[in-house]
């Protein structure tokens, strides 16, 4: 009996010991599967598996998939197989080797189908509905259609993709609703697998216009009257590019896309420094001149308010000191810039010639409000330039209108998709351009030591009509269309290409493996989240989410393994 008592005395202990080796084999793999979330941060991941990635990815280049032969809308494989990837037996954790970059062509090879594509309408089975959804964010509107943003070729995609899993025949297609202010919830997009295509869809007439993504909403003010809001993106094909699923860490984040990833994905092509789009160019047909023009009538028919002087203004004003005193700055100034002009063109390379333009034309417009000054003499003469002048603006105004929107009338008799040469849209032109109106106006009134701020400038307006601020826009549609490219000018297509070859902030549509965060990093490791798509920021689509942001859409490894895409979860992140 005590013999007995003696051995059931430690029973504790060895229970005891068995709960520590438990939590001991356990506790790392639930450390492991929290960590393997995508989205989270990873601070503790082993610097030499790190190292070593940073070396595989800097010298790994992408591959391009070549595109099979064959009509594209005809499955590459029989349906038969569309599962055949997705047999592998998904674990809670996947370990992704590849990546698929979206990569637009350039220039689009316009003369085959394309097998998958960004923008444009999709080609969906004569049985399938358009997508619509109720919108949680604008309840009131009802059920509304979905925005088409990409179909992707399954059968172009590699084995490795996503851990082996998911269809490689039929296509995906993506649908989204951008009209929201943070459209995350599952009402605001949806992942279509079809097996086959079908014929190119019409859009649903209640489609609503598709924008940039801003917060603000879509803003067409610059379509001429009578130009309907575009209700699709531009249709742009693109290249499946395989890269290794490889991430490194610099200063705190993890990065994924190498450097100037778009010089290795074009392969050596030019690629624009800069964000900025090409500088403005001259109309090159005569839609183009239609938007110029309408851009100046919009211009011409803006409301010029009344002069409001307050009285402190007046006051300040008719003092005897003030209109002296403003005679000396603008003497003083124009000394002082005229002094700054010829030391700096006595010291080679000290100021562009962009900046010794600047000084020379301040120097002029300080020499002009001088004789205006001494010209007015008095404070009440000013004022009463000051309150009369917008009248005369206004009279400027409508005498241009009238031969304005003869011209506009005119032109919108021709076909908009003829070539205008320079010639042309010069001698076009130049009927109103040398009309111009100049005056003096009071700058915004703000109060240094308690008194109001006397200053004025040169408000100078012509008749010339700038280059469209769609031309951009317009542009970019001519590129992408197979019939009318040949109207881009050689010079405007080189300005054009590097800019659209360019990765806004280095991120590239992608899909499987890491994603390139704003908000969250990638974590090294296996992933109990996939990345289905990373839809990024792009100017050349006319993408700008949010905030120059991207849409992350995410789904478990079961799901993917049984084509199940109910479940696929999307975020949004932006500055």
């Amino acid at each position: 009996m005590e013999k007995i008592w003696g051995l059931t005395g430690y029973l504790p202990l060895i229970l005891y010991g068995l709960l520590l080796y438990s939590l001991f084999v356990s506790l790392p793999r639930w450390i492991r599967s929290k960590r393997s979330g995508a989205g989270r941060r990873d601070e503790s991941s082993p610097r030499l598996a790190l190292a070593d990635a940073q070396r595989r990815l800097s010298r790994t280049a992408p591959t391009r998939i070549e595109e099979a032969p064959g009509d594209p809308r005809a499955p590459s494989r029989p349906a038969a197989e569309a599962g055949r990837a997705s047999a592998e037996t998904p674990t809670s954790a996947v370990s992704e080797a590849v990546s698929v970059i979206l990569r637009r062509q350039m220039p689009p090879r316009l003369d085959a189908p394309a097998r998958s594509w960004l923008g444009g309408l999709p080609c969906l089975p004569d049985a399938t509905p358009w997508p619509r959804s109720v919108s949680s964010v604008h309840p009131e509107r009802g059920e509304r259609p979905l925005h088409f943003l990409a179909q992707i070729c399954c059968a172009d995609l590699p084995r490795e993709l996503w851990g082996r899993l998911g269809p490689r025949a039929g296509w995906l297609l993506l649908f989204i609703d951008p009209n929201q202010g943070c459209p995350e919830g599952s009402d605001a997009f949806r992942v279509m697998h079809v097996a086959e295509p079908g014929s190119e869809r019409a859009p649903p007439p209640d489609l609503g216009p598709v924008h940039d993504g801003v917060y603000s909403g879509p803003s067409y003010d610059d379509l001429p009257p009578g130009d309907p809001a575009p209700d699709r993106w531009r249709r742009w094909p693109v290249d499946l590019v395989v890269a290794p699923n490889e991430a490194r860490q610099e200063h705190g984040r993890v990065l994924v896309a190498p450097e100037n990833y778009a010089s290795i994905l074009y392969d050596g092509a030019e690629i624009a420094e800069e964000n900025a789009r090409p500088a403005a160019v001259a109309p090159f047909t005569y839609r183009h001149a239609r938007y110029a023009l309408f851009d100046l009538q919009r211009g011409l028919k803006q409301t010029i308010p009344d002069a409001r002087l307050s009285p402190a203004f007046r006051d300040e004003l008719s003092r005897d000191e003030t209109i002296p005193a403003l005679v000396d700055h603008c003497r003083a100034e124009a000394r002082r810039l005229r002094e700054e002009r010829e030391r700096l063109s006595l010291s080679s390379g000290a100021a562009t010639p962009e900046q010794d333009e600047w000084r020379r034309a301040r120097i002029g417009q300080f020499e002009r409000q001088e004789r205006w000054l001494i010209e007015m003499r008095t404070a009440d003469a000013i004022i009463d330039y000051l309150e009369a002048s917008p009248a005369l603006e206004r009279a400027w105004q409508e005498e241009l209108l009238a031969p304005l929107e003869a011209m506009i009338e005119a032109i919108g008799r021709r076909d908009p998709d003829s070539p205008l040469s320079e010639e042309e849209w010069r001698a076009l032109a130049a009927t109103l351009a040398d009309r111009r109106f100049t005056r003096w106006r009071n700058e915004h009134e703000r109060e240094i030591e308690g008194r109001p701020r006397i200053a004025f400038f040169e408000h100078e307006r012509t008749g010339e009509a700038p280059p469209p601020r769609r031309m951009h826009q317009l542009t970019a549609d001519l590129y992408v269309d197979a019939r009318r490219r040949a109207l881009i000018p050689k010079e405007v297509v080189a300005q054009y290409e590097p800019h659209w070859r360019r990765l806004l902030d280095n991120r590239p549509h992608r899909m499987g493996g890491y994603h390139d965060g704003l908000q969250s990093d990638a974590v090294i490791g296996p992933a109990e989240e996939l990345l289905l798509f990373q839809i990024a920021s792009d100017d050349a689509m006319n993408w700008w989410w949010g905030d120059v942001g991207a849409y992350y859409f995410w789904i478990h490894p079961k799901d993917l393994a049984a084509g199940d895409f109910s479940g696929v979860r999307m975020d949004l992140e932006c500055y």
